[in-house]
C-alpha cells in the first residue's frame, strides 16, 4: 500500500480536533480573543490561522483527487521537494523556532467570533475528507507546491504531515496562552 502513513496522520488530525474541543470549546469570546501581548496571537487567532492555512491547500487536494494536477517546473526539480519537506517538518516540530507567517496565512487581526471552535471542527472534517479523496495517488511520488511560494515544493505525503505538525504546533501555542498568569480563567461575559 503506497500511503501507509495516511491512517496515522488522519488519526493525529482527529486527535487535534478533539483536543481543541476539550481545551477551548467552553471558552467565552473574551477568553478566545485574549492576547498576552499586542503582538501575540489569541487562542481564536491560532485557530483562525489553522483554518486559513489549511484552506489554501484545498485546491491542491482537489486537483490531485480529480486527476487535474499538472507539474510545475519547480516541482520537476529532483532535490527541491525533499529539501523543503524535511526543512518544514523539522522547523514546525520545533516549538522554539519562530516563522514569519506569510500574508495569505495570517489570522484575522480583528475580534474572532465565539464560534471559532465549531468552525475549526467543521473545517477539520472537510480537511480530512479532502485528504482522503487523494488516496488513489502515491503521496510520496506526487509533488505539490506550497500556497506561500511557487518555489517551495514537497511531496503530498510531506504536505499532509506538514498540516498535522502545524496544527499541533499552534494547538500548543494556544494552550500556552491559557497558561499565562493574566489569562481570564473565569469567563468575562458569563
Amino acid at each position: 500500500m503506497a500511503n501507509e502513513y495516511l491512517d496515522d496522520t488522519l488519526h493525529e488530525l482527529g486527535l487535534i480536533t478533539k483536543k481543541v474541543q476539550a481545551e477551548f470549546g467552553r471558552l467565552s469570546a473574551e477568553q478566545l480573543n485574549w492576547k498576552p501581548a499586542e503582538s501575540a496571537w489569541s487562542i481564536g487567532q491560532c485557530l483562525d490561522h489553522l483554518i486559513k492555512t489549511n484552506h489554501q491547500y484545498f485546491p491542491i487536494f482537489e486537483a490531485v483527487s480529480q486527476g487535474r494536477k499538472k507539474k510545475t517546473i519547480w516541482e520537476m526539480l529532483p532535490l527541491l521537494p525533499g529539501f523543503w519537506g524535511r526543512m518544514l517538518l523539522k522547523g514546525l516540530a520545533s516549538t522554539s523556532k519562530k516563522f514569519k507567517t506569510p500574508k495569505i496565512f495570517k489570522p484575522s487581526a480583528s475580534r474572532i467570533p465565539d464560534n471559532i471552535v465549531a468552525d475549526f471542527v467543521r473545517h477539520q472534517q472537510d480537511l480530512t475528507r479532502r485528504i482522503k479523496a487523494t488516496e488513489q495517488v502515491d503521496h510520496a511520488k506526487t509533488i505539490v507546491t506550497s500556497p506561500a511560494s511557487p518555489i517551495i515544493t514537497y511531496s503530498l505525503k510531506d504536505c499532509v504531515n506538514i498540516c498535522a505538525v502545524h496544527e499541533e504546533r499552534h494547538f500548543l501555542q494556544a494552550k500556552r496562552v491559557m497558561k499565562q498568569k493574566d489569562f481570564p480563567h473565569k469567563p468575562i461575559n458569563a
